[in-house]
């Protein structure tokens, strides 16, 4: 391996150490007594084909489930909106028991520090990664009781396959 090759992997494992830590802390930033979000990133064996690879993942989950591909030249945009919309930010969701700025002095609180957030996240995430694939796994059929609500994901390098996932139960 070069010392070009060297420092890339070192700077792909050191960004992949960040995002674990971030997909970490904002998932605790979330969590009530009653709701644990989990969010997380982690690297499982690539083998032949992407159906074995993520087989012993899935089997214990649900009977069946499909892969839906998402465009690369969309992720950036999907996952902007599904962390945005939906995940990072569930903490200041007034429909529910939530985390409230009284002062108005929270920079997470602002919609335009919360947008630059996830668009450096998902920047980092995807620069890290650099998917030459991207699935969404979809179930059918779960075996036991899996989560209130989740999104789960298949990001395919050239040398690794990554497992992301979201999710929340009650």
């Amino acid at each position: 391996m070069t010392m070009k090759g060297l420092a890339e992997k070192e700077r792909k494992i050191f960004n992949y150490g960040i995002i674990v830590g971030k997909l970490e802390t904002i998932a605790r930033f979330n969590d009530k007594t009653d709701h644990a979000y989990n969010f997380e990133l982690s690297i499982i064996p690539k083998l032949d084909t992407i159906a074995k690879t993520i087989e012993d993942r899935v089997e214990n989950i649900s009977e069946s489930y499909t892969l839906k591909e998402i465009s690369l030249e969309k992720a950036f945009k999907f996952f902007f909106k599904l962390l945005h919309d939906k995940w990072f930010y569930c903490y200041q969701d007034k429909r529910d028991y939530y985390l409230s700025d009284v002062g108005n002095n929270f920079s997470l609180y602002f919609d335009e520090w919360k947008r630059e957030w996830i668009e450096d996240f998902v920047d980092l995430l995807l620069q890290t990664i650099d998917p030459i694939q991207i699935y969404e796994i979809e179930y059918q059929n779960l075996k036991s009781y899996y989560a209130s609500d989740y999104d789960e994901f298949i990001l395919e390098s050239e040398d690794e396959i990554y497992y992301f996932k979201l999710s929340v139960t009650d």
